[in-house]
């Protein structure tokens, strides 16, 4: 299910409550921790409200053996990880993403883009990585 937020700094709380209502009624596949997903919502919120979007959907998707987090925004500009210093502040959220996703791609829109962070059941990835 979908939700149209209002890209303020209500935002990020207001996607990890539904990103957490999502999980506990879609059940997520094997192995996909819902506290992953709930900290990347939050983390890909935050740069939509950063980057100047007005308006940000967040979704959760589920098929056979994979879900999907997809959060599209209106805001210009592209969602690049960069490497922060220990003293920075910010610059750490899409490296979060990397780390605790299987998965993750940008698309573009017309105005805006999307994001989609990914698990799978049984993953390779998963396997390997120390969670």
């Amino acid at each position: 299910m979908k939700i149209t937020l209002e890209a303020d700094v209500n935002a990020p709380g207001k996607a990890r409550a539904h990103v957490t209502s999502q999980l506990i009624t879609s059940r997520p596949p094997a192995g996909v921790l819902a506290d992953k997903v709930v900290l990347i919502a939050s983390e890909l919120v935050t740069n939509a409200v950063q980057a100047g979007a007005r308006s940000i959907d967040v979704d959760i998707r589920t098929a056979a053996g994979r879900l999907d987090l997809v959060v599209t925004d209106d805001a210009a500009g592209w969602p690049t990880p960069t490497s922060a210093a220990l003293e920075d502040t910010a610059g750490r959220g899409l490296s979060i993403v990397e780390q605790l996703a299987d998965a993750w791609d940008v698309a573009p829109r017309d105005s805006g883009k999307v994001v989609t962070a990914s698990w799978f059941s049984d993953s390779d990835e998963r396997e390997s990585a120390d969670f």
